[in-house]
Protein backbone atom coordinates (compact mmCIF):
# COMPACT_ATOMS: atom_id res chain seq x y z
CA UNK A 1 0.00 0.00 0.00
CA UNK A 2 1.53 3.11 -1.07
CA UNK A 3 1.11 5.46 1.53
CA UNK A 4 0.41 9.83 1.57
CA UNK A 5 3.82 10.48 1.97
CA UNK A 6 5.24 8.69 -0.55
CA UNK A 7 1.90 9.43 -2.97
CA UNK A 8 3.17 13.16 -2.46
CA UNK A 9 7.06 12.25 -3.40
CA UNK A 10 5.58 10.93 -6.87
CA UNK A 11 3.22 13.72 -7.33
CA UNK A 12 5.88 16.18 -7.20
CA UNK A 13 8.21 14.26 -9.03
CA UNK A 14 5.24 14.60 -11.88
CA UNK A 15 4.82 17.85 -11.52
CA UNK A 16 8.46 18.48 -12.04
CA UNK A 17 8.75 16.35 -15.35
CA UNK A 18 6.08 17.52 -16.80
CA UNK A 19 7.12 21.44 -15.88
CA UNK A 20 10.47 20.35 -17.31
CA UNK A 21 8.20 18.80 -20.69
CA UNK A 22 6.63 22.32 -20.67
CA UNK A 23 9.74 25.22 -20.36
CA UNK A 24 11.99 23.12 -22.69
CA UNK A 25 12.51 25.55 -25.53
CA UNK A 26 14.91 27.57 -27.34
CA UNK A 27 15.17 31.36 -27.24
CA UNK A 28 16.26 33.90 -29.51
CA UNK A 29 20.48 33.27 -29.51
CA UNK A 30 20.07 29.59 -29.13
CA UNK A 31 21.52 27.41 -31.94
CA UNK A 32 18.01 26.21 -33.66
CA UNK A 33 16.95 22.75 -33.33
CA UNK A 34 17.65 20.61 -36.67
CA UNK A 35 15.19 18.74 -38.13
CA UNK A 36 14.74 16.68 -41.75
CA UNK A 37 10.44 16.69 -42.93
CA UNK A 38 9.30 15.64 -46.21
CA UNK A 39 6.95 18.44 -48.13
CA UNK A 40 3.89 17.97 -50.12
CA UNK A 41 6.44 17.71 -52.92
CA UNK A 42 7.80 14.45 -51.51
CA UNK A 43 11.12 16.69 -50.98
CA UNK A 44 13.15 16.29 -48.10
CA UNK A 45 14.50 19.51 -46.26
CA UNK A 46 17.17 19.43 -43.27
CA UNK A 47 17.74 23.15 -41.50
CA UNK A 48 20.98 22.34 -41.07
CA UNK A 49 21.72 21.86 -44.74
CA UNK A 50 20.56 25.45 -44.86
CA UNK A 51 23.11 26.79 -43.08
CA UNK A 52 24.67 30.36 -44.98
CA UNK A 53 20.79 30.88 -45.79
CA UNK A 54 18.21 32.85 -43.80
CA UNK A 55 15.09 30.39 -42.71
CA UNK A 56 11.34 31.72 -42.46
CA UNK A 57 9.41 29.08 -40.31
CA UNK A 58 5.38 29.60 -40.41
CA UNK A 59 4.72 26.34 -37.16
CA UNK A 60 0.98 26.14 -38.64
CA UNK A 61 -1.90 23.59 -37.67
CA UNK A 62 -3.45 22.77 -41.29
CA UNK A 63 -6.85 22.37 -39.61
CA UNK A 64 -6.47 25.16 -37.59
CA UNK A 65 -9.02 27.80 -38.37
CA UNK A 66 -7.05 31.25 -37.43
CA UNK A 67 -3.96 29.27 -38.86
CA UNK A 68 -6.14 29.32 -42.30
CA UNK A 69 -7.07 33.23 -41.61
CA UNK A 70 -3.35 34.39 -41.22
CA UNK A 71 -1.71 31.91 -43.39
CA UNK A 72 -1.96 34.22 -46.35
CA UNK A 73 -0.29 37.04 -45.25
CA UNK A 74 3.13 34.71 -44.70
CA UNK A 75 2.60 34.54 -48.59
CA UNK A 76 1.89 38.15 -49.38
CA UNK A 77 3.68 40.55 -47.30
CA UNK A 78 6.87 37.61 -45.95
CA UNK A 79 7.41 35.31 -48.64
CA UNK A 80 6.91 37.21 -51.30
CA UNK A 81 8.86 40.22 -50.09
CA UNK A 82 11.91 37.99 -50.03
CA UNK A 83 11.85 35.53 -52.20
CA UNK A 84 14.16 36.40 -54.98
CA UNK A 85 17.12 36.60 -52.64
CA UNK A 86 18.84 33.63 -52.97
CA UNK A 87 20.04 33.73 -49.53
CA UNK A 88 16.38 33.30 -48.40
CA UNK A 89 14.56 29.93 -47.83
CA UNK A 90 10.71 29.77 -46.51
CA UNK A 91 9.06 26.65 -44.71
CA UNK A 92 6.13 26.17 -43.41
CA UNK A 93 5.36 23.21 -40.77
CA UNK A 94 2.27 21.58 -40.26
CA UNK A 95 2.27 20.92 -36.57
CA UNK A 96 -1.08 18.82 -36.24
CA UNK A 97 0.19 16.13 -38.09
CA UNK A 98 -2.24 15.37 -40.27
CA UNK A 99 -2.45 14.14 -43.83
CA UNK A 100 -1.15 15.18 -46.70
CA UNK A 101 -4.51 15.74 -48.35
CA UNK A 102 -5.56 18.29 -45.06
CA UNK A 103 -1.80 20.09 -45.53
CA UNK A 104 -2.70 20.26 -49.27
CA UNK A 105 -6.16 21.85 -48.95
CA UNK A 106 -4.55 24.03 -46.11
CA UNK A 107 -2.16 25.35 -49.32
CA UNK A 108 -5.24 25.95 -51.30
CA UNK A 109 -7.28 27.79 -48.79
CA UNK A 110 -4.27 30.13 -47.91
CA UNK A 111 -2.32 30.49 -51.67
CA UNK A 112 0.86 29.51 -49.64
CA UNK A 113 3.58 28.62 -52.32
CA UNK A 114 6.35 28.24 -50.29
CA UNK A 115 6.89 24.58 -49.13
CA UNK A 116 5.07 23.06 -46.32
CA UNK A 117 6.65 19.83 -44.95
CA UNK A 118 4.50 17.46 -43.28
CA UNK A 119 4.07 15.49 -39.41
CA UNK A 120 6.61 18.36 -37.68
CA UNK A 121 4.65 18.42 -34.34
CA UNK A 122 8.16 17.40 -32.20
CA UNK A 123 9.58 20.78 -33.87
CA UNK A 124 7.06 22.99 -32.46
CA UNK A 125 7.98 21.28 -28.76
CA UNK A 126 11.44 21.92 -29.70
CA UNK A 127 11.52 25.28 -30.32
CA UNK A 128 8.34 26.51 -27.93
CA UNK A 129 8.32 23.96 -25.22
CA UNK A 130 4.62 22.78 -26.03
CA UNK A 131 2.60 21.24 -29.28
CA UNK A 132 -0.05 24.29 -28.60
CA UNK A 133 1.93 27.28 -29.86
CA UNK A 134 0.95 27.02 -33.31
CA UNK A 135 0.27 29.94 -35.56
CA UNK A 136 3.73 31.70 -35.23
CA UNK A 137 6.67 32.96 -36.79
CA UNK A 138 10.43 32.06 -36.40
CA UNK A 139 13.44 33.46 -38.33
CA UNK A 140 16.94 31.33 -38.02
CA UNK A 141 20.20 32.97 -39.18
CA UNK A 142 22.67 32.06 -41.19
CA UNK A 143 24.55 30.56 -38.49
CA UNK A 144 22.05 28.39 -37.66
CA UNK A 145 20.71 30.71 -34.45
CA UNK A 146 17.42 31.74 -33.65
CA UNK A 147 17.31 35.33 -34.76
CA UNK A 148 13.59 36.06 -34.41
CA UNK A 149 10.79 33.95 -32.45
CA UNK A 150 6.99 35.26 -32.45
CA UNK A 151 4.95 35.20 -29.57
CA UNK A 152 1.47 35.88 -31.29
CA UNK A 153 0.02 34.68 -34.40
CA UNK A 154 1.85 35.60 -37.67
CA UNK A 155 -0.99 38.37 -38.51
CA UNK A 156 0.30 39.83 -35.51
CA UNK A 157 4.16 40.41 -35.93
CA UNK A 158 4.53 40.55 -39.89
CA UNK A 159 7.16 43.78 -39.61
CA UNK A 160 9.45 42.26 -36.85
CA UNK A 161 9.31 39.52 -39.10
CA UNK A 162 10.48 41.47 -42.11
CA UNK A 163 12.82 43.55 -40.29
CA UNK A 164 14.48 40.59 -38.73
CA UNK A 165 14.71 38.42 -42.04
CA UNK A 166 16.53 42.32 -43.37
CA UNK A 167 18.69 42.82 -40.28
CA UNK A 168 20.00 38.52 -40.91
CA UNK A 169 20.45 38.97 -45.05
CA UNK A 170 22.59 41.78 -44.46
CA UNK A 171 25.03 40.14 -42.66
CA UNK A 172 26.95 39.93 -45.30
CA UNK A 173 30.64 41.42 -44.73
CA UNK A 174 34.07 41.08 -45.08
CA UNK A 175 34.82 39.06 -42.04
CA UNK A 176 33.24 36.09 -44.17
CA UNK A 177 35.87 36.11 -46.55
CA UNK A 178 38.63 32.93 -45.95
CA UNK A 179 41.35 35.80 -46.99
CA UNK A 180 40.47 38.23 -44.06
CA UNK A 181 40.84 35.17 -40.86
CA UNK A 182 44.15 34.67 -41.98
CA UNK A 183 47.14 35.05 -39.10
CA UNK A 184 48.29 39.32 -39.59
CA UNK A 185 44.71 40.73 -40.66
CA UNK A 186 42.12 42.79 -38.80
CA UNK A 187 39.94 40.89 -37.21
CA UNK A 188 36.54 41.29 -35.69
CA UNK A 189 35.22 39.24 -32.91
CA UNK A 190 31.51 37.98 -31.57
CA UNK A 191 30.67 40.46 -28.64
CA UNK A 192 30.18 38.54 -25.27
CA UNK A 193 28.41 37.60 -23.90
CA UNK A 194 25.61 37.54 -26.64
CA UNK A 195 22.57 38.04 -26.11
CA UNK A 196 23.58 40.95 -23.26
CA UNK A 197 21.99 43.04 -20.84
CA UNK A 198 22.95 45.52 -20.28
CA UNK A 199 26.52 45.91 -21.38
CA UNK A 200 28.79 43.93 -23.33
CA UNK A 201 32.30 43.68 -24.74
CA UNK A 202 33.55 44.11 -28.46
CA UNK A 203 37.23 42.86 -28.95
CA UNK A 204 39.12 43.56 -32.33
CA UNK A 205 42.51 43.31 -33.28
CA UNK A 206 44.45 45.53 -35.45
CA UNK A 207 47.56 44.14 -38.11
CA UNK A 208 49.14 47.18 -38.18
CA UNK A 209 48.72 50.65 -37.27
CA UNK A 210 45.31 51.95 -38.79
CA UNK A 211 42.67 54.78 -38.39
CA UNK A 212 39.73 53.12 -36.44
CA UNK A 213 35.72 54.03 -36.26
CA UNK A 214 33.58 51.45 -33.98
CA UNK A 215 30.01 52.35 -34.48
CA UNK A 216 26.42 50.65 -33.49
CA UNK A 217 23.89 50.33 -35.65
CA UNK A 218 19.93 49.37 -35.14
CA UNK A 219 17.85 47.09 -36.96
CA UNK A 220 16.99 49.98 -38.97
CA UNK A 221 20.24 51.27 -39.73
CA UNK A 222 20.17 54.07 -37.59
CA UNK A 223 23.63 55.06 -35.66
CA UNK A 224 23.02 54.57 -32.42
CA UNK A 225 27.05 55.32 -30.78
CA UNK A 226 30.71 55.73 -31.55
CA UNK A 227 32.43 53.83 -29.49
CA UNK A 228 35.74 54.44 -30.95
CA UNK A 229 36.89 57.34 -33.22
CA UNK A 230 40.79 57.60 -33.38
CA UNK A 231 44.01 56.05 -34.80
CA UNK A 232 45.28 52.62 -32.96
CA UNK A 233 48.29 50.95 -33.10
CA UNK A 234 48.84 47.14 -34.10
CA UNK A 235 47.08 44.71 -31.18
CA UNK A 236 43.91 43.50 -29.41
CA UNK A 237 41.31 46.37 -28.50
CA UNK A 238 38.13 45.64 -26.17
CA UNK A 239 35.57 47.98 -25.86
CA UNK A 240 32.76 47.74 -23.88
CA UNK A 241 29.58 49.43 -24.82
CA UNK A 242 26.55 49.85 -22.11
CA UNK A 243 23.11 49.42 -23.53
CA UNK A 244 21.03 50.58 -20.33
CA UNK A 245 19.42 53.20 -22.43
CA UNK A 246 18.28 51.10 -25.24
CA UNK A 247 15.52 48.89 -25.93
CA UNK A 248 15.59 44.90 -26.29
CA UNK A 249 16.19 43.88 -30.23
CA UNK A 250 19.08 43.30 -32.86
CA UNK A 251 21.78 45.45 -33.25
CA UNK A 252 25.29 45.61 -35.40
CA UNK A 253 28.73 46.98 -34.80
CA UNK A 254 31.01 48.06 -37.35
CA UNK A 255 34.80 48.46 -37.53
CA UNK A 256 35.74 50.88 -39.79
CA UNK A 257 39.29 51.08 -40.57
CA UNK A 258 41.79 52.25 -43.47
CA UNK A 259 41.85 48.39 -45.01
CA UNK A 260 38.42 47.35 -44.78
CA UNK A 261 35.14 46.95 -43.15
CA UNK A 262 34.08 44.41 -40.88
CA UNK A 263 30.00 44.24 -39.21
CA UNK A 264 28.70 41.85 -36.73
CA UNK A 265 25.25 41.19 -35.12
CA UNK A 266 24.02 41.34 -31.25
CA UNK A 267 21.35 41.02 -29.29
CA UNK A 268 19.96 43.19 -25.96
CA UNK A 269 17.27 41.31 -24.14
CA UNK A 270 15.99 43.28 -21.25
Amino acid sequence: MISIKNSLVIAVGLIIALSTQVFAQKNVGDDAPDFTYTSLGNEQYTLSELEGKVVYIFFFGANCSHCRANGPVTESDIYQSFKDDTSFVALGLDTWNTSASSVNNFKSITGISYPLLLNTQQSLVDYYGNSSAYDRSVVVAKDGKIAYKGTGFVNTDVEQVKNSITAELNVTTSNESPGLDLPGSHKLDQNYPNPFNPSTTIRFSLSQPTNVQLKVYDILGAEIATLVNTRLGQGEQNVTWDASNQSSGIYFYRLITDEGVFTKKMMLIK
